[in-house]
């Protein structure tokens, strides 16, 4: 294939990601209506006015006949990028799974006209409308069943050598914060400390959060896609990649980062790789996975489904599948820090689940309604008790429980459903985003909202707060293409810096994500 048409393909496949026109974040349900909110006419009149124009065009002018070979334009222009099976590969999978959210005539119009603010340029002067939609059609096509094996997961493996290093070896490890930036589909590595960009990195559209090993010598990232990249702390650069599924839910990453595990959604199941990203193990799973995690204390991973009451261990190194019945699916659920513990919620259920999974034992209930969020559960103590404060995706609302009686001490209406609760021993305050504008605080001893909020810009939405790694500082994302990175005082709450990002999204502190901090 053509330079050329490689440039063709990559653009095409960084358009139908910045645009959303590939189906993703699907459970924790953050961007879907802020990408809508963006996108605006292109999606809807933006799209019909498009086709219409180069429909007079080709009345006139042909490009594109019924005869022609779909299969061979997507073969010659597509392919090296997307996989020739359409499974992806540098770029997103094409396939009915991750398109079936999306309108015909957007896809057209993204095709012909570009989107701006991204790398894909305007086709209209190559393709038709006529062969745009045939393409469009050929990509709704069943790509039959979905297999991506071990030896798939090998071939596409890569490693990338050099000599650059980002990192000094004099900066803070355990202060480096990693922000995904959506907008450019890459990963900011910033110094907590002066809050510098040190380096940047290309992913894609990342899902399931970083996963860091605890001596921080990895940072791994996975996309919806299933482009798993790791990143090396200790110098700072890409190390390899690997494609380990064709739709990926998330990672796990063991302590000694030896192993790491990628839940799929497409094909459904578990794969284990070593610490090269070599696949080493399979396992396939009956239903769709909610979550893999690397259990807390124990060498094993746990794998939860979303619609099947059932959850599953893969000790290590043995790499054996362990099924556990359940009473009801396991959806979303969060460790009961320093326990055997963990409390579950399911997508249907009306209950907050408190189980024992050594013992397979659920030790008590709690009634709850508006969806849980319990994946961005926020631990925090308070007159020498834990507790844990959450979101309900459902619902307006903010619940803080007392988790050595396993009873909710408050129930505060929000601003809005928001997704994250954030807090740190270094600040007084629940950080609380309600998916608006503001960032709403809570006192962590008396449990009250504060009168005040955090507006980072008016109009635009203000969410996922993450901290330096003493907690004196919080880090507020603007959820806009024109956005930025604001950083407060976590005690005075005053703005000390904003760092502009495209769409910056999760922000990730190492040492935050690999210690106990309550």
């Amino acid at each position: 294939m053509s330079r050329h048409n490689l440039s063709i393909a990559g653009a095409l496949a960084a358009a139908l990601v910045s645009a959303g026109l590939i189906a993703t974040e699907q459970g924790c349900g953050i961007g879907q209506a802020g990408l809508a909110d963006e996108r605006g006419a292109a999606d809807e009149s933006g799209a019909t006015d498009a086709v219409s124009a180069v429909d007079q065009r080709n009345a006139t002018d042909p490009v594109f006949t019924a005869e022609a070979d779909v299969a061979a334009i997507y073969a010659n222009k597509c392919a090296a990028c997307h996989g020739a099976r359409r499974y992806g590969g540098y770029a997103p999978p094409l396939i009915p799974e991750t398109l079936a959210r999306k309108r015909d005539d957007a896809l057209v119009a993204a095709i012909l006209e570009g989107l701006p603010a991204t790398q894909m340029p305007a086709f209209g002067h190559e393709f038709g409308a006529a062969e745009a939609s045939a393409l469009v059609s050929f990509l709704r096509e069943t790509a039959g069943e979905i297999q991506w094996s071990l030896s798939d997961i090998e071939a596409s493996r890569s490693e990338e050598t050099g000599t650059r290093a980002a990192i000094a070896p004099t900066v803070e490890r355990e202060n480096l914060i990693l922000v995904v930036e959506r907008g450019t589909g890459s990963v900011s590595v910033l110094d907590g400390n002066s809050f510098r960009e040190l380096d940047r990195f290309e992913v894609g559209r990342v899902h399931g959060g970083i996963k860091f090993d605890r001596g921080l010598h990895r940072a791994l990232v996975v996309t919806r896609d299933g482009t798993l990249v790791d990143y090396d702390l200790d110098r700072g650069a890409v190390r390899s990649r690997a494609k380990v599924g064709v739709n990926t839910r998330n990672i796990a990453i063991t302590d000694d980062g030896k192993f790491v595990a990628a839940a799929n959604q497409l094909p459904q199941g578990l794969v284990v790789l070593d610490s090269r990203l070599m696949p080493i193990a399979s396992f396939p799973l009956p239903g769709q996975p909610s979550a893999v995690y690397k259990i807390p204390g124990s060498q094993r991973f746990m794998v939860t489904l979303r619609d099947l009451p059932a959850l599953y261990f893969v000790p290590y190194p043995e790499l054996e599948l362990q099924r556990v019945e359940l009473p009801e699916p396991c959806e979303d659920f969060i460790f009961f820090p320093r326990t055997q513990r963990l409390v579950a919620s399911s997508r249907q259920g009306s209950q907050l689940v408190l189980y024992d999974y050594e013992q397979n034992e659920i030790l008590a209930t709690l009634d709850t309604e508006g969806l849980p969020h319990l994946f961005s559960a926020s631990f925090f103590r308070r007159n020498g008790a834990l507790h844990a404060a959450f979101n309900h995706m459902g619902a307006p609302r903010l619940s803080i429980i007392d988790m050595d009686r396993f009873e909710v001490v408050a129930r505060i209406q929000l601003l809005g459903a928001g997704y994250f609760t954030r807090t740190h021993p270094g600040t007084p305050y629940l950080w609380v985003d309600s998916n608006t504008e503001s960032i709403q605080l809570v006192d962590k001893r008396s449990l009250e909202l504060l009168d005040r909020t955090l507006i980072p810009e008016a109009g635009k939405k203000a969410m996922h707060v993450e901290f330096s790694a003493d907690g004196a500082k919080a880090l507020v994302s603007i959820w806009h293409q024109s956005g930025a990175v604001v950083v407060y005082d976590s005690t005075t709450l005053v703005e000390v810096q904003r760092i502009p990002y495209a769409m910056p999204v999760g922000k990730y502190n190492a040492a935050n994500k690999t210690r106990v901090l309550y």
